[in-house]
């Protein structure tokens, strides 16, 4: 999306790329049904139910990326900015969520990857190990 100046698009992906990240990373310790409840609220995945999991599980402590959208425009209208209009985010906005965003997913996959705890199948999804 970057190399074609598709800075909406851009930005919007990201932002599903950190929320998918974290559910992953919440479905560690909690149900997956729980984990729905959080929609696509980043905000309330990566506030309450962060803040939840640590003192739950201290281990994850160490994982859990503290505000790390803060100062993006991931933090702003997910998901409902796939509704507007184009020309909202320039290359700088959304050059810098995707560079965040790619940030939060690689520290976090490929760790529980090499943990054991996830792996990926040949239809490129992902399956949990508990």
């Amino acid at each position: 999306m970057l190399a074609r100046h598709r800075w909406d698009n851009a930005v919007y992906l990201a932002g599903y790329v950190v929320e998918c990240t974290f559910k992953v990373l919440v479905e560690q310790c909690i149900d997956n049904k729980d984990c729905q409840k959080f929609g696509h609220n980043l905000t309330e995945l990566e506030g309450q139910s962060i803040e939840r999991l640590r003192i739950i599980y201290p281990i994850l402590d160490s994982q859990l990326s503290i505000s790390r959208t803060n100062g993006t425009v991931l933090t702003d209208y997910h998901p409902q900015r796939r509704y507007f209009r184009s020309g909202l985010w320039n290359e700088k906005q959304a050059t810098e969520a995707v560079e965040r965003a790619a940030e939060i997913y690689n520290e976090i996959i490929p760790r529980l990857i090499l943990d054991g705890r996830i792996s990926i199948s040949n239809s490129h999804s992902y399956e949990v190990h508990l």
